[in-house]
């Protein structure tokens, strides 16, 4: 379970490569894009638990679902989404 703020690993590439950078590159931008609707979705979350899937997130964003399922899976390894907890509760 997460909770505010997630982060989302980005791409490292730095190679002489330029079609792999500018895809690198693009992937960090929807990352960063992905990161900051995210986190605001966790900032005004209202309950206190909430599962989050990357479909709904896909869909909200219009970002693709592989690339949002892919990039999702760096927050907290689930396959489909995962559950974030309210800013500030903890497991107890």
């Amino acid at each position: 379970m997460v909770t505010y703020p997630i982060y989302i690993p980005r791409n490292s590439y730095g190679g002489a490569d330029s079609i792999k950078r500018v895809k690198s590159q693009t992937i960090n931008n929807i990352a960063s894009r992905l990161e900051s609707y995210i986190n605001d979705k966790l900032k005004n979350q209202s309950e206190a638990i909430h599962v989050y899937s990357y479909h709904e997130i896909a869909t909200e964003t219009g970002i693709d679902y592989e690339i949002v399922s892919s990039l999702g899976f760096g927050i907290d390894g689930g396959s489909g989404g995962f559950t974030a907890y309210k800013s500030g509760l903890t497991q107890e």
